[in-house]
């Protein structure tokens, strides 16, 4: 994308915008981690049904692109996903651990590396502690890495749980951003909204490039 383009993308939505440069300028210099949703942000859901295998994995346009460039600016990034069809016994955790795997080894494969997949594997009405918009996957790993600054965490998620998620973690760390995918609206709730991964990835090479 163009300088020039850029700027007016930028004109036309000058809040997501503005917060991606807040964003960049705030965590300059510091250890902090990108928390990723999977579905519907780094590869397509299955309408109706769940990924229950690697073949059934299909990228979303732009997504391991993405993931290439935001690696360059997040200290950490972490995949942070609810998978309740182990739960409802309809695909295992090891089938989770592989598509997981491959996942990790495509991306490795162009120098990108994925530092953690946190994955809450229970059925909803089982009530865990995990389960986004809990906090607890997000929680457990910043236990677990005292050197990421708890607040300067981001959310990246395309559903009103991700959002809520960011909330909540902020409300038990003290700060968290959030970044909606894929358009919908989010009635204000996230500090920027994008419509995919790599406009966002885009967004913030741009705002790192500003600063120079």
């Amino acid at each position: 994308m163009s300088n020039t383009r850029f700027s007016r993308l930028a004109n036309r939505k000058a809040d997501p915008y503005a917060a991606i440069r807040k964003m960049v300028a705030e965590r300059a210099g510091h250890q902090w981690c990108l928390f990723l949703d999977r579905d519907g942000v780094i590869n397509r859901q299955v309408v109706g049904d769940y990924v229950r295998n690697w073949r059934q994995f299909e990228w979303l346009p732009g997504a391991a692109r993405a993931l290439k460039k935001l690696r360059a600016w997040a200290p950490y990034i972490v995949v942070v996903t609810n998978q309740q069809g182990v739960g409802a016994g309809l695909m295992s955790a090891v089938d989770v651990m592989v598509i997981h795997r491959h996942l990790q080894m495509q991306l490795a494969s162009d120098g990108v590396l994925i530092d953690g997949f946190q994955v809450c594997p229970h059925h909803r009405s089982q009530r865990c502690g995990c389960r986004k918009p809990r906090p607890g996957l997000v929680l457990d790993w910043l236990g677990r890495h005292p050197d990421s600054e708890p607040l300067l965490s981001i959310v990246v998620g395309d559903s009103l749980s991700d959002l809520e998620l960011a909330h909540n973690v902020a409300a038990a760390a003290g700060a968290c951003a959030s970044v909606q995918i894929g358009g919908a609206s989010s009635g204000g709730v996230a500090d920027a909204s994008f419509d995919s991964l790599w406009e966002f990835a885009v967004a913030v090479g741009h705002a790192r490039g500003e600063r120079g």
